[in-house]
């Protein structure tokens, strides 16, 4: 997963295919044409990136992903205009995605239909928070706007899991956010016909406390 066309070059410098990068960037690279033309996909993060990535690949069934704000988020957002918030990964505000009523108002399909793009993933971006009830209210959520494209083949919940740093963090339970998550894929398996595949981004979950930072203060 990368977030800058960057860091694809560095990723694939180092030996990753490109057709195993998976680009969400606030900047869509200058480039972007030519790292789909090697194999990387990209989530459009905007309405203008959409038209961009539509323009460059008009009538030709290109595949492409659609990052949803969700409009909620767990671990950085903010309900308050005043409140502190060090990331806002849900707020109306927030940079990570296209505003879900333009999906569910039919801006977004109408994009798509009118460059006949082909949605094969939508993102979204909950935040790195450990409320159980967040994951699984956005789980919920990403799965409808899924149901909008029949071409949808996976649901990518990106933004990782809480890591409990000092003592009065708590770390996210996987089985507590994961077991109803799972349940509502299989809920939409049943009543659409088509199996998803879930991605997520464990990130920091994995090796933020698999080192110890030693310094000395004078």
């Amino acid at each position: 997963d990368a977030s800058s066309g960057y860091e694809v070059r560095r990723a694939m410098d180092m030996g990753v295919p490109a057709e195993k990068i998976s680009l969400s960037s606030q900047e869509l690279p200058t480039d972007f044409e030519e790292l789909v033309k090697l194999g990387v996909k990209i989530n459009c993060c905007s309405i203008s990136q959409l038209e961009r990535f539509g323009k460059a690949f008009a009538n030709t069934s290109q595949k492409v992903g659609v990052r949803v704000n969700p409009g909620v988020g767990s671990g950085g957002f903010s309900s308050s205009t005043t409140g502190f918030s060090k990331t806002n990964v849900g707020g109306p505000s927030s940079s990570f995605g296209i505003w879900h009523e333009f999906v569910t108002d039919g801006t977004v399909p109408a994009i798509v239909e009118k460059y006949g793009l082909e949605v094969e993933r939508i993102h979204t971006h909950i935040g790195s928070g450990s409320d159980p009830a967040i994951w699984q209210q956005t789980a919920k959520l990403s799965l409808s706007f899924c149901a909008i494209w029949d071409t949808v083949t996976s649901l990518n919940l990106g933004g990782g899991y809480k890591v409990g740093r000092n003592p009065d963090e708590k770390t996210t339970d996987l089985i507590e956010i994961g077991s109803p998550v799972a349940d509502a894929f299989k809920d939409f398996a049943k009543e659409h016909g088509r199996e998803l595949k879930m991605e997520i981004e464990p990130g920091t979950y994995l090796v933020a406390n698999a080192g110890a930072l030693v310094t000395k203060i004078q």
